[in-house]
């Protein structure tokens, strides 16, 4: 079946879950580290566990690529596009880093408040908002395997910005909505990143981390490109199955990850069109994004209020929940309210929406976010 004709009504349930759960997944891959230091992390990025490993963040820039490029079809103006992925991202993202500096700091912190609030690193923390990230703030978990960092999950930001800015530039020059062209400007960048890493000498990827972040901006434009030729490309299990072998064997190898991105687009996308029932708790929302925004700076709490308990499944089994109840209060108090102002953007171009039709429409184009 084409992909279009599976994605027709604009929505289906597979992308639901497959968000979540790879929201999830990242907070279990960080359970290593937290509890153990980063050398504690490195097993999981070797052959044959880093094919499944590497595969979750390409996964979520993937789906984020297909979906956002539906929200850019719909609206087909890119001020009111940008303005709607602002939207998206930025409140529930600037309400974490709040919460991290006024709350976590003070409260873990080892400095005098006084020193706290005075130290440069405090005032540094609120650039994570505009997407220059800062991972410290003063005092906090110097004691902790990980050293110091409150929130690793945030190096994905700046690529999920650039995405967004090739994206524009692309629908700019009119190339989104031509796919031959589409896909050789794609192509191209491909090769623009392989190029450049090789003049670096990084192409040879060390096989005891994560992937580099261009691959994410790979991913995500090859989930553009599905998108918009989902009236030519069809999705069968077949297919799918070739393709997570295929990213599987990519990603385990040192050069072929900068190959990998259409596989686990396509996998990704498989995923997503499926029409599994929806549970009542993910019909309430998308909680996705504030598990992700939320995961690591819980776990390192857990993590330095019980030493004595650093064991990789302790940290999940206490900062899951935790992690939970912040991003079901992230998508309840901030996000979902955030998604209201919608009317205001569409308004511009369009007939303004019902505040339940902007949040229903919303979880269409929501990102994997930052990712």
């Amino acid at each position: 079946m084409l992909i279009g004709e599976r994605f027709s009504n604009g929505y289906t349930t597979g992308f639901d879950y497959l968000r979540v759960v790879l929201a999830v997944a990242v907070l279990c891959i960080h359970s290593f580290a937290v509890s153990y230091g980063k050398a504690g992390e490195v097993f999981l990025f070797q052959p044959p566990l880093r094919g499944l490993v590497t595969f979750v963040l390409p996964a979520f820039f993937a789906l984020s690529g297909f979906l956002v490029s539906a929200s850019l079809s719909r609206t087909r103006n890119i001020g009111r596009f940008l303005g709607l992925r602002a939207l998206r991202l930025v409140p529930a993202l600037a309400v974490e880093v709040t919460l991290c500096a006024l709350v976590l700091g003070p409260l873990f912190t080892t400095q005098p408040l006084a020193s706290y609030f005075s130290d440069p690193q405090f005032s540094a923390y609120f650039l994570n908002i505009v997407g220059h990230i800062q991972y410290l703030l003063p005092g906090l978990f110097r004691d902790n395997p990980y050293y110091h960092a409150v929130n690793v999950s945030l190096w994905t930001i700046p690529y999920e910005l650039e995405c967004y800015i090739v994206l524009t530039v692309l629908a700019v020059m009119g190339l989104v909505y031509r796919p031959v062209l589409l896909v050789t400007a794609v192509l191209l960048a491909h090769g623009a990143v392989i190029g450049r890493d090789v003049l670096r000498g990084a192409a040879e990827l060390p096989m005891d981390g994560a992937l580099p972040g261009r691959i994410l901006l790979l991913s995500f434009l090859a989930g553009v490109v599905l998108f918009i030729c989902r009236d030519r490309l069809t999705v069968t299990p077949v297919r799918a199955a070739a393709a997570a072998l295929v990213s599987f064997a990519m990603l385990n190898l040192p050069y072929a990850p900068y190959f990998a991105a259409f596989p686990i687009a396509y996998v990704t996308v498989a995923i997503g069109l499926t029409k599994p029932s929806k549970h009542a708790l993910l019909a309430s929302g998308d909680y996705s994004y504030g598990i992700y925004l939320y995961a690591f700076p819980v776990q390192q709490a857990v993590a330095h209020l019980l030493p004595q308990y650093r064991e990789w499944y302790i940290n999940i089994a206490l900062a899951l929940p935790a992690t939970a109840l912040l991003a079901f209060f992230s998508w309840h108090a901030i996000e979902k309210h955030a998604l209201k102002f919608k009317g205001l953007i569409v308004g511009m171009t369009g007939k303004p929406r019902t505040a339940a039709q902007l949040v229903t429409s919303a979880r269409v184009s929501v990102a994997g976010d930052g990712r």
